[in-house]
């Protein structure tokens, strides 16, 4: 009954946005592309793109799509999406047919250079306004281009035969997760798993655990996943809800906020503490990994870089 109500609650605020500026919730008519490129081999250097709270059905959305797609034609592709939450605005979706899937997912990420990429994801808040299980079942209806295999995960990414150049860890951050205990546990094994690994290994999750902007994990999830997500195993924490990006760097601990996907912007202190980057704009994150060495390229909704972190 809370979930129908909160849903409710959501989608009549999404009406009253679309009323007051209905431009800002209309993508541009869908026309496929003329060809799909190929996926690059993954060998030697792995190029993710990265983004969260995308999926808002406004222009921003569709503009954001585009600089993914002029990234990955200057770089010869990237070999999959990692997206960060607040996957369908307002209110999640209702099912595993939802209209939605076709006009926020796969029509607006279906590009020249987009349109073969898997995308790995983790649930956001407004993802729990709605039908969140629909998320994850959505990867077996979704010919390969969607992947939530749980609320939690985990995803290597390996040269055929050969070590992997990357893991990732995606998280459920809303304090609502079903399964947040068994998370915990499940976390704690993958990062002594993890231990003695010889490539970086990063973790997904909505809310931040350091931000600039001031929208953070709920207190009860910060105080269990706070000491796993500052084991010095991982490299970095990649967060969204936070409609913006940030670079926050404490006492070893990385945190990188890509929230400029498509909804709304948010502001943020750019004196906050810890901050070493930050834009409040639309944009996304290209991570690139070779042997010994991973770096971060943060880009406008054009794809210009704006800033590099090596990590």
């Amino acid at each position: 009954m809370e979930s129908s109500r909160r849903r409710f609650l959501f989608a009549l605020a999404g009406l009253a946005l679309a009323g007051a500026n209905c431009s800002r919730n209309q993508l541009p008519q869908y026309e496929p592309p003329p060809v799909h490129q190929p996926l690059p081999p993954l060998a030697d250097e792995l190029r993710l793109v990265v983004f969260g709270d995308w999926g808002s059905g406004q222009i921003e959305q569709w503009q954001v799509a585009q600089g993914c797609d002029n990234a990955a034609a200057e770089l010869g592709g990237f070999h999959a999406g990692l997206l960060l939450g607040d996957n369908f605005y307002p209110a999640g979706v209702d099912s595993v047919s939802d209209p939605l899937w076709r006009h926020y997912f796969a029509q607006v990420y279906d590009t020249p250079w987009l349109g073969l990429l898997c995308w790995h994801a983790i649930l956001g808040n407004h993802d729990y306004a709605g039908d969140e299980l629909a998320q994850v079942e959505y990867t077996r209806h979704s010919a390969g281009r969607w992947s939530m295999p749980a609320y939690y995960w985990r995803q290597d990414f390996a040269p055929a035969g050969r070590a992997p150049l990357l893991t990732v860890l995606g998280l459920d951050t809303n304090p609502e997760c079903p399964r947040r205990k068994q998370q915990t546990a499940w976390l704690k094994a993958q990062l002594d798993e993890l231990r003695e690994a010889a490539w970086p290994v990063i973790a997904l999750g909505h809310h931040p655990l350091l931000t600039a902007g001031g929208l953070d994990m709920k207190k009860d999830v910060g105080e269990e996943l706070e000491p796993l997500l500052k084991n010095p195993v991982l490299d970095a924490f990649f967060a969204g809800h936070e409609h913006n990006a940030q670079l926050l760097v404490a006492n070893g601990f990385t945190q990188v906020v890509l929230g400029g996907g498509g909804k709304r912007l948010t502001g943020l202190n750019e004196k906050a503490p810890h901050l070493l980057f930050s834009a409040v704009d639309y944009g996304f994150g290209v991570l690139r990994v070779r042997r010994g060495a991973m770096s971060l390229e943060v880009r406008d909704r054009t794809g210009k870089v704006l800033h590099v972190h090596k990590f």
